[in-house]
């Protein structure tokens, strides 16, 4: 007589599992399937320009979550960013160019602008560490700042070369010419065309700096200058031809001084140096009588 060992699930107090639950657990485990991270490229694709209601607009490509990839978008004040765009905001390279011309290149994150260049419309670029142009009393243009400065009578009078004609009465202001009659700037190429009219305070500078028609010589600018000084006009008279021959001069003391020439005004005097005459006047200045 055979006795069967009793099974596990016969023994008192064990729980008895299902025929299904024991499938079930088998073929889970021979399906088991494990998790792996894996890039998710969303797809970029070009739109055509989305205008919105503040008044500014894009072109560029778009995503799910908003402008991304490359385009351009443009303010209402016309600024106009060019670069890179990720989730609706810049990030990346790019660049903001400014209606006067001027550009401001950087590296966007997340919309913080992190590194920047600043470039002149003229093409100068701007130096945060080591800045040398436009400080007094330096009014040199970009051209010369470059090329460094022409002889007199040739300088640049504009930084854009060559220099436009001003119509006669007009100030040049860079962006127009001002009338000081109707006190606004019209356009160069049409004087019938008014760009603005500028504030009294601008008024008084441009008719104080801008070059005008007739264009009248300044002369010398004081407050361009940390120290100037008028120019002499009355020079003093230049001392008298020697005419001692050389066995006179041989015979005066070695050192006795000859005796002071006076013009009213100045003196002019002479002194020996080793046992040569010092052939450059000393003068004297006497405050007036």
């Amino acid at each position: 007589m055979s006795i069967n060992k009793p099974r596990d699930s016969d023994e008192p107090g064990s729980k008895r599992v299902s025929q299904w639950e024991d499938l079930m657990r088998k073929f889970s485990e021979s399906h088991n399937v494990e998790c792996k991270t894996i890039s998710l490229d969303i797809p970029r694709v070009l739109r055509s320009t989305k205008k919105f209601p503040t008044g500014s607009q894009y072109e560029g490509t778009w995503d799910m979550l908003g402008m991304s990839g490359y385009g351009v978008y443009k303010f209402l004040n016309d600024v106009v960013y060019e670069g890179e765009f990720d989730d609706g905001m810049f990030h990346g390279e790019g660049q903001l160019i400014y209606p006067s011309g001027d550009i401001l290149r950087g590296t966007w994150n997340k919309g913080q602008l992190t590194e920047r260049k600043l470039i002149f419309a003229d093409g100068l670029e701007y130096n945060e560490i080591d800045w040398k142009y436009c400080r007094m009393p330096d009014r040199r243009y970009t051209i010369e700042y470059d090329n460094g400065l022409k002889p007199a009578g040739e300088s640049y009078l504009t930084a854009d070369q060559p220099s436009r004609p001003v119509p006669p009465g007009y100030y040049d202001t860079g962006d127009g010419f001002y009338d000081p009659k109707t006190k606004v700037v019209y356009k160069v190429e049409d004087l019938n065309a008014i760009i603005r009219s500028p504030s009294v305070r601008e008024q008084k500078w441009i008719i104080e700096n801008c070059r005008t028609s007739p264009d009248l010589p300044l002369g010398p600018r004081k407050d361009l200058y940390e120290e100037w000084l008028e120019p002499q006009i009355n020079l003093p008279n230049p001392p008298p031809p020697a005419s001692t021959s050389r066995a006179t001069q041989s015979a005066q003391p070695a050192n006795e001084l000859e005796p002071e020439i006076v013009d009213g005004r100045d003196s002019i005097f002479w002194r020996k140096s080793s046992s040569r005459w010092n052939q450059r006047p000393l003068i004297k200045f006497h405050a007036p009588i």
